[in-house]
């Protein structure tokens, strides 16, 4: 019974390549980024608008992905110059993982609704 902790402490200890895999996805903008950038090539400040997130924030989730070989940047030499993202190979497989993160959140989302009116509802009335 003691084999297992050992063995998931082994993986999921820090620094671990799984950890490291999971905590990216776990990234809210990594998994809202995977699902705007499945449509195709996008570009920073429509991603932007889109996500509703700061230029500092993206920037540094974008980094992290093209880092991680999950994206890619392509800059065209155009004036103003022209940079868009998109996934690579790798970066794709994640599409599934995020459709049904979607799709469990879509599932639960009046229940959380609820259950946060009922906390809500007993915090104040503490």
């Amino acid at each position: 019974m003691s084999a297992a902790p050992r063995r998931e402490a082994e993986i999921y200890g820090k620094g671990t390549p799984t950890r490291e895999a999971v905590e990216r996805l776990a990234n809210r903008w990594t998994v809202l980024i995977t699902y705007a950038l499945e449509d195709g090539p996008t570009r920073f400040n429509d991603l932007r608008n889109r996500l509703g997130v700061s230029a500092q924030v993206l920037s540094r989730v974008l980094r992290d992905l093209e880092r991680d070989g999950l994206i890619t940047r392509r800059i065209y030499p155009e004036v103003p110059v022209r940079v868009e993202y998109e996934l690579t190979p790798l970066g794709g497989t994640m599409c599934p993982v995020v459709h049904e993160i979607r799709r469990w959140a879509e599932q639960v989302a009046p229940a959380i609704g609820e259950a946060r009116t009922v906390y809500d509802q007993r915090s104040r009335a503490s």
